[in-house]
């Protein structure tokens, strides 16, 4: 049971809080009385009884309080119900614990003890409150997060499918003798898809072997489209979420076969837990037949934000060359 359940559970939180609340009194009167523990001959078992038999009152009066007062009145809005009955109840708790600390022999009850320990414990269970407010909405986002990033990341393989059937099609009507190896090469990548999604990070070195099959399924596809791509730095120690220079390297193809020398250029850098990347391609000004969709940029965008990563992406165009830069920071390194 991790330390949220435990504090979520009424006994096991209450149990740690008497205990360690008795530990400090304890500590407390002990030191105070030392000498006079030893003169009279008082244990310190009958020490920690005493002190029980002072707080236990206290403490039931506190759950009352808290969980019949403040929760049915005060938090339902049944203001003047409540400052009665608080009034009420804590005006015939004083009169109570005096008879009862005069019968154990505790000493003098004050009031001021009264409205301190009243006040505390109110003020304790409000801090209750708002931790547990905060845990379930905590609780609510990682769901939602989780909802979202799996939608997120299904949505890819859809759409690059659909990109890879139409470049089959076509190939199979101009070139069918070298449909099945595209085929094969395509099951592949789709294998890599499929399980890349079951995970929220993987490793770099993975993502880096993907985009290349990807690249050469393409160049394979327009034999005019020069490809060129470096990775530089340690890429195997890195861990990144999955397909998530796909939507990216997708447009690039797309666009740039366009033109009739078609040229990409790819190049990544890992510098520690820095991650630069950066990919170009010449598209057609004026003419194209192709209109963006702009999902698979607006997906990148979303994971990012999701991921909570901290990150730079700019794109520009000058001239038929359009560039798209990414930076991020503080990328999770691979477990060795």
């Amino acid at each position: 049971m991790n330390i949220l359940k435990i504090y979520q559970n009424f006994f096991l939180r209450n149990v740690i809080l008497i205990i360690v609340f008795l530990s400090v009194i304890f500590s407390c009167v002990y030191n105070d009385f030392y000498s006079q523990i030893h003169k009279v001959h008082i244990g310190w078992f009958k020490l920690l009884f005493t002190i029980c038999i002072g707080i236990f009152p206290f403490y039931i009066a506190i759950i009352f309080s808290n969980m019949v007062l403040i929760k049915e009145l005060f938090l339902k809005k049944k203001y003047a119900s409540f400052i009665v009955m608080f009034i009420l109840f804590w005006c015939s708790f004083y009169f109570i614990v005096c008879y009862y600390f005069d019968y154990f022999d505790l000493g003098k009850f004050t009031a001021l003890k009264l409205v301190t320990v009243a006040s505390n414990g109110t003020g304790i269970y409000f801090i209750h409150l708002w931790i547990l407010r905060n845990i379930s909405k905590g609780q609510k986002d990682i769901l939602n997060f989780e909802a979202e990033l799996s939608f997120l990341k299904q949505q890819l393989n859809p759409h690059f499918l659909l990109n890879a059937m139409n470049n089959l099609y076509g190939e199979s009507l101009s070139e069918p003798e070298n449909v099945p190896d595209r085929i094969l090469n395509l099951a592949d990548m789709l294998r890599y898809q499929i399980e890349a999604t079951k995970k929220n990070l993987v490793p770099l070195n993975e993502e880096v072997n993907f985009i290349k099959r990807y690249v050469e399924y393409y160049t394979f596809r327009n034999e005019k489209l020069e490809v060129n791509q470096s990775f530089e730095g340690a890429i195997d120690a890195i861990e990144i979420p999955p397909l998530f220079f796909l939507p990216l390297v997708e447009n690039a193809v797309k666009f740039s076969g366009e033109v009739p020398l078609p040229i990409i250029k790819m190049h990544l850098n890992i510098n520690k837990r820095k991650l630069s990347f950066s990919l170009q391609n010449n598209f057609l000004v004026s003419g194209s037949r192709l209109t963006g969709t702009g999902i698979g940029i607006e997906n990148l965008k979303r994971r990012l934000e999701v991921y909570g990563l901290k990150h730079e992406l700019i794109a520009t165009k000058q001239d038929n060359m359009y560039t798209i830069k990414l930076n991020i920071w503080e990328l999770p390194t691979a477990a060795l």
